[in-house]
């Protein structure tokens, strides 16, 4: 998904969608966080009860993809999608691994009182029904939550 000649002026933008699905393509950038967040609480099309884990999912999902992948270098993108058929499916997919580092799956840490982060699939798990991830042969990982309507 890497486009290094893109203009960063281009993302964030809206993906074409059907009536059932939208989704958001965010550039490397930490303020497009903000955006995917006010973003999928509008297209959740719910009630804020749904609306607002979502959108917090949201915030978790992209800012470990920037942090932690080749998302967060210049040109990298995140993309953001949700599908409203029956309950409500979030995806969130980035761009693989940082250069010269292997793929890691993600995976929710030992808890640790004295560590300030590292909670955002702690969160993640606590607020969905459910969530998984799948890995491309490329590397670019899509971690996917599940929202009961």
């Amino acid at each position: 998904m890497r486009n290094p000649t893109a203009p960063p002026s281009a993302l964030p933008r809206r993906l074409r969608g059907t009536p059932a699905t939208s989704g958001l393509l965010l550039g490397p950038d930490l303020a497009h966080v903000a955006i995917a967040r006010r973003w999928a609480a509008q297209a959740t099309r719910s009630r804020p009860g749904l609306a607002e884990p979502v959108a917090l999912v949201v915030s978790e999902l992209t800012t470990n993809a920037m942090r932690h992948s080749a998302s967060g270098l210049p040109g990298g993108t995140v993309r953001v999608e949700i599908d409203r058929t029956g309950h409500l499916e979030l995806r969130v997919t980035d761009d693989g691994p940082l250069p010269g580092a292997d793929a890691t799956p993600p995976a929710i840490p030992a808890l640790d009182p004295f560590r300030p982060d590292g909670n955002g699939l702690r969160l993640v798990e606590a607020v969905c029904a459910y969530w998984d991830w799948t890995q491309a042969p490329g590397g670019e990982t899509t971690v996917r939550a599940v929202f009961s309507r």
